[in-house]
């Protein structure tokens, strides 16, 4: 158990740690209330697309393709009932967005990385799962659905921004 324990932190590339470090910041940022920047607001999507598309380049195939768009569609759709509430103020002469503090997005964090980091895992200790098509199938939803909840989360929050009332955010 203690073994296994150890293989887990020490499997990874070393560059899973500062970007976890980068995620967590940000999550826990999220917390209070705060003003950011409309193309801020893209990092998030921009990161886990890449998740996303990081073990599908090279398997790519009819069926994993749909498999991959039908995850990142899942996604938006339910970004959009979760985050559909959310009140934005917009700050259209600056490009900024105020936005409310929320437990959400480290939660989204955590859960995205937490599946990445266990079909990581699986794919370490046993390379030949990547064969099956019904793992290879369950690995791409996961990490595509938190794509897709990011991705449709930003494009919600934009489209708000666009319809919302202009705000100075920026104080003299």
């Amino acid at each position: 158990m203690l073994n296994t324990f150890i293989q887990i932190f020490k499997g990874p590339p070393l560059w899973v740690w500062p970007l976890l470090t980068y995620l967590l910041f940000v999550g826990f940022k999220a917390f209070k209330p705060r003003v950011v920047s409309l193309k801020k607001m893209f990092i998030l999507p921009v990161v886990f697309f890449i998740f996303s598309i990081q073990r599908l380049v090279g398997n790519i195939n009819f069926f994993t393709s749909l498999v991959w768009l039908a995850s990142t569609i899942m996604g938006v759709f339910l970004s959009v009932i979760i985050f559909s509430k959310t009140q934005i103020i917009a700050d259209k002469k600056n490009n900024l967005l105020k936005l409310p503090g929320t437990y959400s997005t480290l939660f989204l964090i955590l859960i995205s990385f937490s599946l990445k980091f266990y079909f990581g895992f699986l794919i370490g200790k046993d390379p030949n799962l990547l064969n099956d098509p019904s793992f290879f199938n369950r690995y791409i939803m996961a990490a595509t659905l938190s794509f897709g909840m990011f991705l449709g989360r930003t494009f919600l929050y934009y489209y708000k921004f666009k319809k919302a009332e202009s705000t100075n955010l920026i104080s003299a």
